[in-house]
């Protein structure tokens, strides 16, 4: 069966390996490198990275303009395809695209749809403390993750797990249980059913709600919040956009297991912070990993010594 994937990051890795295992991977379709950090450096995705390595043909978008929406459809048809593959991608799939492999365009989204449409709903699943998630094999069709699920298998949280630890694990799953959905579902074994829309949630955030992704805005801490509240978002933003808040801002924490704080005169209290990692011990939080602006990665006694005074 020749197959097209859709997809972005290196995560998909796993996703990729099984297709290419179990079927024939003949392009794949993934965003133009991005220009990132501070210097402005080129990055290919991760995707483009595995299917230069793998010899695999594949096309890069910025975007679906009409003509690389053309372009693609042209491939679909020329390279005799079968089905499509969604998979963490950048971009919404244009229903013009899709009615080119009529009810063979297929989504892998990470949660038990349809709890969670939208681009977060791993952190989601973290940030509303479920004990259970898990993956979603849907049609593509012309609202946001509203198409016929092909198949679901659930997974239980692990505690103190980080959204990207939580990721990898589901991306694993998705790589195990593809082939048989695929097989399955192709020869019929399969009959899609449709979502129910009263139960549909969406991951949108107070900072930006018409939109389902995270922004760097939505990582600020709110100190006023619970250490459990705190830890849990801390998890969930990591590794992005990571939980942040200004040096000075730790003076009226009143959660902190580390406390009698006072920060050096000397220091500039605007500077950011970011948090890594932290736990909870007798219901306050305790900070593990921490980065100050323009400094590495320490732990809090590194911090300690260096930016809280002798109280």
């Amino acid at each position: 069966m020749k197959i097209v994937f859709f997809g972005t990051s290196d995560r998909s890795i796993p996703v990729l390996e099984a297709l290419k295992k179990n079927f024939e991977l003949v392009l794949c379709v993934t965003k133009t490198d991005t220009r990132i950090g501070r210097h402005q450096e080129l990055k290919e995705s991760g995707v483009k990275r595995w299917a230069s390595r793998n010899g695999v043909y594949f096309l890069e978008i910025s975007g679906f303009r009409g003509d690389e929406t053309e372009r693609i459809s042209k491939e679909i048809i020329e390279q005799k395809i079968e089905l499509a593959v969604v998979c963490d991608f950048s971009f919404i799939i244009p229903y013009k695209l899709v009615e080119t492999l009529k009810g063979k365009f297929t989504n892998i989204h990470f949660s038990l749809l349809p709890m969670y449409r939208g681009a977060s709903p791993v952190q989601f699943s973290l940030l509303n403390y479920d004990k259970r998630t898990g993956i979603t094999f849907h049609l593509v069709d012309k609202g946001m993750d509203d198409g016929a699920i092909i198949a679901q298998y659930e997974y239980i949280i692990p505690d103190n797990i980080t959204s990207g630890e939580l990721f990898a694990e589901l991306f694993k799953l998705a790589a195990e249980k593809l082939p048989s959905v695929v097989s399955d579902y192709t020869t019929g074994q399969i009959t899609p059913l449709l979502q129910d829309i009263s139960k549909a949630t969406y991951t949108y955030f107070p900072t930006h709600p018409k939109s389902t992704f995270i922004y760097k805005e939505d990582a600020r801490i709110d100190w006023s919040k619970s250490p459990e509240v705190i830890e849990r978002e801390i998890r969930a933003f990591n590794p992005w956009p990571i939980s942040w808040g200004r040096v000075g801002e730790l003076e009226q924490n009143a959660t902190l297991l580390q406390c009698n704080l006072e920060l050096r005169t000397s220091l500039d209290k605007s500077l950011i912070m970011k948090i890594y990692s932290a736990e909870l011990k007798n219901g306050k939080l305790k900070i593990k990993e921490i980065q100050v602006e323009g400094k590495k990665k320490m732990n809090w006694d590194t911090f300690k010594n260096g930016y809280i005074a002798a109280v």
